[in-house]
C-alpha cells in the first residue's frame, strides 16, 4: 500500500516537470504602438519689434469744485462716486444776500439813470438861461456877474451829469457781479467724469476759493503711465540715434503705443482701437535717481461704445486699473517663427522634434523675438545644416513627453 501511494507521487512529479520542461515561457510584450503627433510648419509672420513694460491708468487732470462765494450750503444734488455731466448741479448756496445785492444794484442803476435825466434837463434849462443873460449883457443891459452865473451853473450841471453817468457804471458793475455771484450759488460739475465722495454735508459754512467740496474726475481721455529703467531708456536713444527706430520727437514718427488689461490675454490687433492704440506724447526730462527710472506717459480715448444690440457699453478703462503697455522697438519685418510651445530645453540649449522619414530627431535652434505666443528661429543655412528651421521642416507640435529621439512617430 504504501508503495502505491510512493509510485503515485512520483508519477504526478514526473507529469509536472514533463510540462514544465516542454513549455516556452510567457509571450514578450508586443512593442509599443508610435506615439501620434500633430505637426506644424515654421512660416515667415508679421513682427513689429516691440518692448513690454507695466503701467498704470490715471485720469486726465483732475478738477477739484471749490466755491467761489462763501455762505451756507443747502443741498448737495450727487451721489458719491457717480458719474457727472458737465454743467450738472452739485450743490447750492443759500442765495438771500445773494439776491438782495442784485436788487439793490438794479435800484442804484434806476436812481442813476433818473439823476442823468434830471441833470440833462438842469443842463437844456441852465444854457437856456445863460444865453438868455448873455444877449441881455450884450445888449448893455445886463451885468458881467450875471453872465458868470448862468455860465457856472451850465459847468454844475454838467458835472453832476458826468457823476451821474459814473453811478450809473458803477450800479451796472456792481449788477454784474451780484448777478455772477447769484450763479455761483449754484455749483456745477466744471468737468465730465466721475465724483469721488463728498468732502462737505448740507448746512456747512463755506469759504469762497478756500472750500474744497469734491473732485471730478475726467474719464476722457485717460492716461497711460509706465516707467523706463535707464538701461532701456539709453537703449532706445541709441536706436533712434543710429537711425533704426524713427526719431519720436518728430511728430509725423511718434512711438506707436498699445495697451492692455490684466483680464486681456492679448493685445489689441485693431490698428483703429483709439482706445487701445496710441502714441507715446510725454516723457519725463530726467531720471528720477532713486529709482533710477523715466516716467512716460500715452494717452487713449475712453469713450462710451455701442454694442451689437444698440446698448451703450461705458469706458471699459479705468483710472488705478493695471496695464501692460506694448511699446514699438524697430521697424516691422517678416520673421521665420514657430509656436513657443514646441520649443524645449537641453542642458542650456533649445530644441525642437521634426520627422524626417517617420521618426523623430532633435533640431537644435537659437530662438530670437518672442511676440504673440510665437517665437523666432534661425533660418538652416544648408539642407545638412546641424541647427535652424525652414518652410520645408514638420515640426512636432504636441504629445512631446512621449516622444524620444530616433522614435517612429503617427503624423495625425
Amino acid at each position: 500500500m504504501r508503495c502505491a501511494r510512493l509510485s503515485a507521487v512520483v508519477g504526478l512529479v514526473s507529469v509536472f516537470a514533463a510540462v514544465v520542461g516542454c513549455g516556452k515561457g510567457p509571450a514578450a510584450l508586443p512593442p509599443p504602438e508610435p506615439p501620434t503627433v500633430a505637426v506644424i510648419k515654421p512660416r515667415m509672420v508679421p513682427y513689429n519689434p516691440t518692448k513690454e513694460f507695466t503701467g498704470r491708468l490715471v485720469t486726465k487732470d483732475p478738477v477739484k469744485v471749490i466755491p467761489q462765494v462763501s455762505g451756507k450750503l443747502i443741498s448737495r444734488e450727487f451721489e458719491d462716486g457717480k458719474e457727472v455731466e458737465e454743467g450738472k448741479i452739485l450743490f447750492r448756496i443759500e442765495d438771500v444776500l445773494y439776491k438782495a445785492d442784485v436788487e439793490k444794484a438794479n435800484a442804484d442803476i434806476a436812481k442813476a439813470k433818473a439823476d442823468i435825466a434830471n441833470w440833462s434837463a438842469q443842463i437844456e434849462r441852465d444854457k437856456a438861461e445863460y444865453t438868455r443873460v448873455k444877449r441881455a449883457y450884450d445888449s448893455g443891459s445886463g451885468a458881467q456877474t450875471d453872465v458868470d452865473k448862468a455860465a457856472a451853473s451850465v459847468k454844475v450841471d454838467q458835472a453832476q451829469l458826468d457823476v451821474s453817468k459814473a453811478n450809473k457804471a458803477s450800479a451796472e458793475s456792481a449788477l454784474k457781479k451780484a448777478d455772477e455771484n447769484l450763479k455761483y450759488c449754484t455749483i456745477r460739475a466744471p468737468a465730465t467724469g466721475k465724483l469721488n465722495q463728498s468732502l462737505v454735508s448740507p448746512g456747512t459754512l463755506v469759504d469762497a476759493y478756500k472750500t474744497e467740496l469734491v473732485s471730478v474726475y475726467p474719464l476722457n481721455p485717460i492716461y497711460a503711465m509706465f516707467e523706463v529703467d535707464e538701461l532701456t531708456s539709453r537703449w532706445y536713444r541709441d536706436q533712434i540715434a543710429a537711425g533704426l527706430i524713427p526719431d519720436p520727437h518728430n511728430k509725423s514718427t511718434p512711438l506707436a503705443v498699445t495697451i492692455k488689461l490684466k483680464n486681456e490675454t492679448q493685445y489689441t490687433t485693431d490698428t483703429t482701437d483709439r482706445s487701445r492704440n496710441s502714441v507715446i506724447d510725454y516723457y519725463d526730462p530726467f531720471l528720477v535717481r532713486e529709482t533710477g527710472t523715466r516716467t512716460i506717459r500715452a494717452t487713449f480715448e475712453n469713450v462710451p461704445k455701442k454694442g451689437p444690440k444698440g446698448e451703450l457699453i461705458p469706458p471699459l478703462l479705468s483710472a488705478g486699473d493695471s496695464v501692460r503697455v506694448r511699446v514699438a522697438a524697430g521697424t516691422p519685418r517678416e520673421a521665420l517663427a514657430v509656436p513657443e510651445s514646441v520649443i524645449f530645453s537641453q542642458q542650456r540649449k533649445q530644441y525642437v522634434y521634426v520627422v524626417v522619414e517617420g521618426k523623430a530627431h532633435l533640431r537644435e535652434i537659437e530662438p530670437g523675438a518672442s511676440f504673440d505666443g510665437m517665437v523666432e528661429v534661425n533660418r538652416r543655412t544648408s539642407p545638412s545644416a546641424p541647427t535652424g528651421l525652414d518652410e520645408n521642416d514638420t515640426v512636432i507640435a504636441d504629445n512631446l513627453l512621449r516622444v524620444r529621439p530616433g522614435i517612429q512617430v503617427t503624423v495625425k
